[in-house]
């Protein structure tokens, strides 16, 4: 293909259709960053943005290590995932946990494994006593289903312990 008509093919002619090649120009340029985008869109939701996945997976601990907790940062709403609360306490004894903050406001927990030894609900949140091991550690694990929308902040502690900060969000 020579220089000319290369130039003349992105000319606006009449004939024998009409048409206004800057404006087709700029459509062709809009829908390549349309598929850009969708493609990254695409990316992201494998990788986990918008559910289960890398950019999703949290493992938390508090700045004394006796709490942990693995969680999945993104959920949709009516989706379940799993929690994994994990302490360290004295060896073949009952420690307290607390759940506090948006977490009983955006989640509904339909299992939680094993039974704690005793629960309290109150206002601010969730005691639960569990058992622990020879070694001192405990751990509980939880399914949340995502019923609300948005940011929901939480802690878990355990007295003499430092608490852990849980953010998720749940989208629609």
């Amino acid at each position: 293909m020579n220089d000319e008509s290369h130039r003349t093919e992105y000319h606006s002619r009449d004939y024998p259709v009409s048409e206004d090649m800057a404006y087709q120009v700029r459509v062709w340029r809009f829908e390549r960053w349309g598929w850009y985008v969708m493609v990254l869109l695409v990316v992201l939701a494998l990788l986990g943005l918008f559910s289960r996945g890398p950019l999703s997976s949290r493992d938390v601990h508090g700045s004394d290590g006796k709490v942990r907790v693995e969680y999945e940062m993104f959920h949709r709403h009516g989706s379940t995932n799993p929690m994994k609360v994990s302490v360290i306490g004295r060896p073949d004894a009952t420690v307290e946990l607390e759940l506090t903050g948006k977490l009983l406001e955006g989640f509904e927990i339909e299992t939680l494994q094993p039974e704690p030894v005793r629960a309290l609900s109150g206002e601010q949140g969730m005691k639960l006593w569990v058992q622990t091991d020879a070694q001192g550690q405990a751990s509980l694990y939880l399914t949340l289903r995502g019923e609300g929308l948005g940011l929901f902040r939480s802690h878990i502690a355990s007295p003499g312990a430092a608490s852990v900060k849980v953010d998720q969000f749940i989208f629609p």
